[in-house]
């Protein structure tokens, strides 16, 4: 009988967790490399990311913008501004979503390229604590590239 009453409780509080996450902003930390790399090119052509997400919690698209820097020659490295759209399927624990947005790429250096990207990605976690990962497609570059990494 008591177990009756506790359940609901317990359940009521995973679903409100869920929904927090879905509030305000979150901070994206990660590594990222193009999936069609082998390994020793992939380890000269790895990149470090960064994002800033918003979210309104009855709003169906949020927003992220994020950068991102090779982790070799760190100090030379062309730098990546990317602004994006992100559409969330807001579950307790687990968010997957869809991600597409524009850019610009090695930018302030004379080979810059404004772009557009798309993708699809999964993060698990409670709260605006979670980790995740993501595969997008940067047109411009004509490459995939594989994201992973924490939220805070």
């Amino acid at each position: 009988m008591h177990m009756r009453r506790v359940l609901p409780i317990v359940g009521l509080l995973f679903v409100s967790a869920g929904s927090v996450q879905a509030q305000g902003l979150s901070f994206w930390l990660g590594g990222a490399r193009p999936t069609g790399d082998t390994t020793a090119i992939a380890l000269r052509t790895s990149e470090m990311y960064a994002g800033v997400q918003f979210d309104l919690p009855l709003f169906p698209v949020a927003i992220r913008a994020e950068g991102m820097t090779a982790v070799s020659g760190f100090r030379k490295a062309p730098r990546t501004f990317i602004a994006n759209a992100v559409v969330p399927l807001r579950l307790p624990g687990i968010q997957p979503y869809a991600i597409a947005g524009y850019g610009a790429y090695s930018y302030g250096k004379p080979s810059e390229v404004r772009g557009y990207n798309y993708g699809a990605g999964v993060r698990f976690g409670l709260g605006r604590t979670g980790v995740f990962g993501e595969v997008r497609r940067h047109e411009k570059l004509r490459k995939n590239v594989a994201t992973v990494g924490i939220t805070l």
